[in-house]
């Protein structure tokens, strides 16, 4: 398997050094994903983000942790769904401003845009910052973390741009997106301007954007003036932003806000997109293998396993002894009411047991 985690170019101290938090820096940890490809481990009442993976935290525990010193407890948001909004404030309510719900799911650009409604009424000035809740950045790369996020928060004050963070790829991704972005003469690491955004790749493909020296894996994680926002999405999305004007307003229900990324809705139409390259450690927590890897890799996977003849493979079955004979390149899982069996490099189809849990009426089981 290929290696997950890329090494950052910074160290824990520079976290020391961050700047002290800003009353107009919010930051918005986008949690309202359900995490169908990390069943049975994540489930509704306890997502993909409430997971523990390499630390004593969970992966949205860590997220806080990572911004708490650029801004004040009070402008930290999580944006997530009715559906998982009980069991966020129950776990990580008191360390955050506030929980905003989205009565319904409609992809991440009405989730950003609401929140922008939000903080534009409280602070029309505000810089706000949206992370995902479920990568994984080791605590070792905080400092790294806080740097470029200090750089791109610069950018963003003096621009009236939105400010992508892009790590640099360390081998043929195909799991990702990529941004391309355009080259310069200087070396000094800086925000640029975005050529364009391009899809998950083939393997060949891959390899030529590792090759190419200006591409950057898309890490969903950006920057801008509140107004900023609300101006693209404005001009680049304006069925979705009228509709949410309608919903603010009283006068007509989410489901009737358009659904659909910041992508697609703002990012591939805006002229306006910068990106900065970063070299944190960052890893798309993205299915079971990777999970497990990265409990493995950090040394907090206990696990009673006795292997004859066998190798390479992931368990995660807590209070068992697991006995492997003549198997290799497995998954295996065990929670309170289910098991799952994988071959490593079919984890990314775990979705399509979901799906059939929900075709037949079991959803008890998700």
């Amino acid at each position: 398997m290929k290696r997950i985690l890329l090494m950052g170019a910074f160290g824990a101290a520079l976290f020391s050094h961050a700047s002290e938090p800003m009353s107009d820096i919010y930051f918005v940890i986008l949690a309202g994903g359900s995490g169908e490809r990390l069943w049975p481990l994540s489930t509704h009442s306890k997502p993909k983000q409430l997971l523990v993976a390499g630390q004593q935290y969970t992966l949205l525990e860590q997220a806080i942790n990572r911004v708490k010193m650029l801004a004040p407890q009070e402008n930290i948001w999580i944006s997530t769904t009715r559906q998982h909004e009980d069991s966020i404030k129950k776990a990580v309510g008191n360390k955050v401003g506030m929980v905003l719900a989205e009565p319904g799911s409609r992809d991440t650009g009405p989730a950003i845009l609401l929140n922008c409604f939000e903080i534009y009424k409280k602070n029309p000035a505000a810089l706000v910052v949206f992370v995902p809740a479920d990568p994984f950045i080791p605590e070792s790369d905080n400092g790294a973390f806080a740097h470029s996020l200090e750089t791109a928060l610069t950018f963003a004050r003096e621009h009236d741009h939105i400010t992508l963070l892009g790590v640099k790829p360390t081998y043929p991704a195909t799991g990702y997106g990529y941004i391309e972005y355009e080259a310069a003469d200087s070396a000094i690491v800086q925000p640029r301007q975005v050529k364009r955004f391009r899809e998950k790749p083939s393997s060949d493909v891959a390899q030529q954007y590792l090759e190419k020296g200006t591409m950057l894996w898309n890490i969903g994680m950006f920057c801008a003036k509140v107004s900023v926002f609300m101006h693209e999405f404005d001009k680049s999305a304006p069925e979705m932003f009228q509709g949410m004007v309608r919903y603010t307003e009283g006068k007509a229900p989410f489901d009737q806000v358009k659904a659909e990324s910041i992508d697609y809705a703002v990012m591939e139409k805006s002229k306006n997109i910068s990106v900065l390259p970063v070299t944190f450690s960052w890893c798309d927590v993205g299915n079971l293998e990777i999970f497990l890897t990265i409990k493995e890799q950090q040394g907090v996977h206990e696990q009673h396993c006795i292997t004859v003849q066998s190798k390479n493979n992931l368990i995660d079955v807590p209070g068992k002894l697991v006995a492997l004979i003549g198997i290799d390149d497995l998954c295996v899982v065990e929670t309170e009411h289910a098991l799952l069996i994988t071959k490593r490099g079919e984890a990314e189809k775990v979705r399509a047991v979901v799906k059939q849990l929900k075709q037949s009426s079991r959803t008890n089981y998700i």
